[in-house]
């Protein structure tokens, strides 16, 4: 998949998954939380796509993903940490629900192919 399309893909699966998340939880404002998710994931997206395009010849393809996956949820975290404001347990809770999503529906979208 292009790094566009992966983005875009992202987006409207992490801003809908982080907004029903705090919604559901009364961990916050689900407006903000989607705003959250769009900023961490626009400034995380491509440093990942980069990244671990370099690490998987090392690493291997699932080892280098997770790495890259952990440290994303970990940066976005301080976005819903910030934005909503979350501890940090529920910030990287939403920021790993949210991306969950995404990467499900990537794995969805691969395996349809």
């Amino acid at each position: 998949m292009p790094q566009a399309a992966a983005l875009l893909l992202s987006l409207l699966t992490e801003a809908p998954a982080a907004a029903l998340v705090t919604r559901g939880l009364r961990w916050g404002s689900a407006p903000r939380a989607a705003v959250a998710a769009v900023l961490g994931t626009c400034a995380t997206h491509p440093v990942l796509w980069e990244v671990l395009w370099e690490l998987i010849p090392d690493l291997g393809y699932w080892p280098a993903v997770a790495i890259g996956e952990a440290g994303v949820v970990a940066i976005e975290a301080l976005f819903y940490g910030l934005l909503l404001p979350l501890s940090g347990g529920r910030a990287l809770a939403v920021s790993a629900a949210a991306n969950a999503a995404s990467f499900g529906a990537g794995l969805a979208i691969a395996v349809l192919r």
